[in-house]
């Protein structure tokens, strides 16, 4: 199954397209919550035999029905700071600020009655459990009150194959190579790796763990292998680029999750629990050891060695770091970080599960695990390539009644998916540029692609060039095809015929059919070459606009019958 869910909704029946939509709108829940919007949708549908609107929306992609409608927080800041100040407080004996609370006690439900009685207003329980999400305080919650009650873990529980995919980063210490200035660099390798068999499904160079490079791996990562229909959680490192792959997850979850079936939850590493990828970080060791063969691969590339520092249980050692006069693409294209995976993923390895010491051959232990399981999801390079977009960094925006946004000087048009945003009320957006076009994401940490907005006028100074371009949409390819015919175009009014239903082909139809009438009207004049590309743009649009009166005609007209 490799086709977008969300498109072929109008296509099931009635009762098939609520529980694909009420699947999509609580996959990401858990617990009482989850079991309370089923329960709620369920009844809404059993009494009115409707699509409750919120489901609705999920087709649009737009999963927060409070912020869609305009609806206020459920508490206000003051009372948010007051709750967190409270939960951290009393987990602390020396507090003054706050009484300390033994461990057992520290319940949602004992805030909420002083929070109530403090501000002296109704305060719902279910925003303060979601800010305990949101906030990140289970830990306070669940601090023992004695450090001597911590349980100490010997060994790690089996993960089921394909249950628990691992993502991290890791720098080389033995050398360095050249970076995009010119300057001596150490790369380093982000990789996946599945727990339950310790296959690694792949990995690459880079120079930083950012947004661009996380996303980019996480496409490769999609095209590796089939996927089983099932839950896999994902467990990236808390390196601020990992972070962001909550969004380009929850897309794709989105659009191929199913009922039981696929479905990738997102289970990130805690901060400073290298416990939590374990598994990962053993391998590493390899990996160092695996940097010898490739100095030795660029023997004749080595320009010096100069001394370097690592450390183990904070004890510093010195090191020796050997300079290789090589850049990144260079190591990338030696096949050298292919042949490391193949050597790891093809010979038997010890590993330690439940304090037990086994032995196996991670390529044959998955391979085992999908001849059993034969419901598989195969992903396109067409179906990830879209991920690409939500790599670029993001900045706040906000998109007005008009639907144009203002940025660094720059008037911008929505050109794709004007129809999420309010013609009411201004609409806050997270925005990424590239070149003269902004990409509209949803201002939520794990917010999904909205649609696209053009500057008015082209940019004239030099554009970004990238190895993985984004891929140009309808519009684009319209603007790219009448400057190729010599126009020069006026974005916003070309914006205003686009959404009347200008499309590519019939831009193809209208320039043919009056190609020789163009030609003949540009020779006579007399002007400059910006002057007759203008002039040329304004006939195609009237000739759009007759094209639009025509085709608007009633289909008895062209017989003369009534």
């Amino acid at each position: 199954m490799d086709t977008d869910n969300l498109k072929v909704i109008p296509n099931l029946t009635l009762d098939d397209r609520f529980n694909l939509l009420l699947h999509k709108k609580i996959m990401n829940k858990k617990g009482s919550a989850k079991r309370a919007s089923k329960k709620y949708y369920k009844d809404q549908y059993q009494k009115t035999g409707i699509i409750p609107g919120p489901l609705l929306l999920v087709e649009k992609k737009v999963m927060e029905g409070r912020k869609c409608s305009g609806r206020p927080r459920s508490f206000s800041e003051q009372v948010r700071r007051r709750f967190i100040e409270m939960v951290k407080e009393s987990c602390d004996p020396s507090s003054q600020q706050f009484i300390f609370i033994t461990h057992k006690a520290r319940t949602i439900k004992n805030y909420h009655h002083w929070l109530e009685k403090e501000f002296k207003k109704r305060i719902s329980i279910h925003a303060l459990r979601h800010c305990v999400y949101r906030e990140n305080l289970k830990s306070y919650l669940n601090k023992p009150d004695f450090e001597d009650d911590v349980p100490v873990q010997n060994s790690f529980k089996p993960e089921p194959v394909f249950d628990l995919i691992q993502m991290d980063g890791c720098v080389f210490r033995y050398f360095k190579i050249r970076n995009d200035k010119g300057h001596w660099q150490k790369p380093q390798v982000i990789e996946f790796y599945d727990t339950g068999s310790r296959y690694m499904f792949i990995l690459d160079a880079y120079f930083s763990e950012s947004s661009w490079n996380s996303v980019n791996l996480f496409t490769k990562f999609l095209l590796a292998r089939p996927f089983p229909q099932k839950k896999i959680r994902i467990r990236p490192d808390n390196a601020k680029g990992f972070l962001n792959l909550k969004r380009p997850i929850n897309d794709l979850n989105l659009k191929h999750s199913t009922p039981n079936g696929f479905y990738m939850e997102p289970d990130f590493s805690r901060i400073h629990a290298p416990k939590d990828k374990a598994h990962l970080e053993s391998s590493h060791r390899s990996l160092h050891n695996f940097e010898i063969r490739i100095i030795k691969a660029f023997e004749k590339r080595i320009v010096k060695t100069e001394p370097g520092y690592i450390f183990k249980k904070g004890k510093q050692e010195k090191i020796t770091v050997t300079l290789l006069d090589i850049n990144l693409d260079e190591l990338k294209t030696s096949s050298l970080m292919e042949e490391y995976r193949h050597e790891h993923n093809c010979t038997r390895h010890y590993f330690s599960e439940k304090g037990k010491v086994n032995a196996w051959v991670p390529d044959k232990k998955l391979t085992d695990f999908f001849e059993t399981f034969t419901s598989t999801l195969t992903f396109c390079p067409d179906q990830v390539k879209e991920h690409m977009k939500y790599g670029f960094r993001k900045t706040k925006a906000t998109v007005s009644k008009q639907k144009t946004i203002r940025f660094e000087n720059q008037d911008y048009y929505v050109t794709m998916g004007a129809d999420k945003f309010s013609s009411h009320k201004s609409t806050p957006v997270q925005i990424s540029r590239y070149n003269d076009k902004l990409f509209l994401f949803e201002p939520r940490e794990d917010g999904i692609f909205w649609g696209e907005a053009l500057a008015r006028k082209p940019f004239e100074k030099p554009l970004k060039v990238l190895t993985i371009l984004p891929e140009k949409n309808e519009l684009d390819q319209i603007i790219d095809f009448l400057e190729h015919n010599s126009m020069v175009v006026d974005r916003p009014l070309l914006i205003k015929n686009y959404e009347k239903g200008l499309s590519m082909p019939m831009a193809k139809q209208i320039l043919q059919h009056n190609q020789k009438r163009y030609t003949t009207y540009i020779k006579k004049m007399q002007q400059p070459t910006n002057i007759k590309g203008a002039v040329l743009f304004n006939a195609f649009i009237l000739d759009c606009e007759s094209h639009y009166r025509r085709i608007h005609v009633a289909p008895y007209a062209f017989s003369g019958e009534i």
